[in-house]
């Protein structure tokens, strides 16, 4: 790798986070590119200002490597997640423990092993959660509650880092047209799954002017909105329906 500050992407070989290094690229930022496959990765550089570098989430062992080899960076865009979209009884252990890592533990490792080549760039992390982790998700249990964790850990680490000159955004769109969403139980709510093309751009936005906190969307900041006034068990209620009512159709 070059001496040249990178802006780290995970979970860069599909959907929000390969739009966003090829938006990011096209206006001349460095890009880091990451994630498992190597054949993606691969096509990712044929687009000047990206380099790729394979990196799988559910390895600890790989993760301190990998941050061990990486150079200098002026951003982190902690964008790799998954997600369980089935009722919780029908899911298992390994299943759970593999989305935990992918979207809790792993972030918390990456940003930890790499605080140092941050703070000497006075850079930026930008945490990608879920419109989901500002309100209860039945059926997706164990990713709404990942994700609520990642708002929380974010805010609170916000308020840490910017003594030490780094900056640490939240940003939580709703659903999105991508490879994770298109699964059965996301059919029936298609029509309502925003552009890839757009949230990227949103995300990015949000990496240039690091809010607190942002919600791509006027129905989506309406939603965070009602999320905060609304008993959250009604809210848990609604939105069980809204899912049941898709699974069935």
């Amino acid at each position: 790798m070059t001496t040249e500050s990178k802006i780290l992407i995970t979970g860069a070989t599909s959907g929000l986070g390969r739009e966003m290094a090829i938006q990011l690229a096209s206006r001349g930022d460095a890009i880091l590119a990451s994630g498992r496959r190597v054949e993606r990765l691969t096509e990712l550089q044929a687009h000047a200002q990206i380099t790729g570098h394979p990196l799988d989430l559910n390895s600890n062992t790989a993760i301190a490597k990998f941050c061990a080899e990486t150079g200098p960076l002026s951003g982190v865009i902690l964008n790799a997640g998954i997600t369980f979209a089935d009722p919780f009884i029908s899911g298992d252990f390994e299943t759970d423990s593999a989305l935990i890592q992918t979207n809790v533990i792993a972030n918390i490792q990456l940003i930890r092993s790499l605080l140092p080549t941050l703070k000497h760039n006075e850079g930026r992390i930008l945490i990608i959660a879920s419109l989901g982790g500002l309100t209860p998700l039945p059926y997706q249990s164990v990713y709404a509650g990942t994700k609520a964790f990642m708002i929380n850990f974010g805010l609170s680490l916000r308020e840490e880092l910017k003594h030490e000159n780094i900056k640490v955004s939240v940003f939580a769109p709703g659903g999105i047209k991508t490879e994770m969403t298109d699964i059965p139980a996301m059919k029936s709510l298609e029509k309502d799954l925003a552009p890839v093309e757009n949230i990227a751009a949103a995300a990015i936005k949000a990496y240039d002017k690091m809010p607190a906190l942002s919600v791509p969307g006027a129905q989506n900041k309406l939603i965070a909105g009602v999320s905060k006034l609304a008993p959250r068990g009604f809210l848990a209620a609604q939105a069980e329906k809204i899912y049941r009512k898709a699974r069935e159709n």
